[in-house]
């Protein structure tokens, strides 16, 4: 009696994760994931997946880092920014950066 019961919670709760499953789908993310996930803690995954941000939106990849930029240009970027700096604050002519600017871009 109680193991037919056991049974049946562990089927209703397998289908719950189906929930927060399908709303991570439609978000981008991994299905098996988050159904797993909401099998185990449906409550929280539910309110877990309404709040992570949507991975099919244009939004999130102008904010998400640009992970898919090789080392080199993400170090080109990072010292062209510290010339600019250097150069906004009157420490190297407009000459210097400019120069240093065509050096650090032909790398790339």
């Amino acid at each position: 009696m109680l193991d037919g019961y056991f049974i049946i919670g562990l089927i209703i709760s397998a289908c719950l994760g189906l929930i927060p499953a399908n709303i991570a789908k439609n978000k981008g993310y991994s299905f098996g994931l988050w159904w797993f996930y909401g099998w185990m803690l449906f409550i929280v995954a539910v309110i877990h997946v309404s709040v992570i941000p949507d991975k099919n939106q244009a939004d999130f990849h102008k904010n998400a880092p640009n992970y898919n930029k090789t080392p080199s240009e993400r170090d080109a970027a990072e010292e062209l920014k510290k010339y600019k700096e250097l150069f906004e604050r009157g420490v190297i002519s407009e000459e210097e950066f400019q120069m240093k600017k065509e050096q650090l871009l032909k790398f790339v």
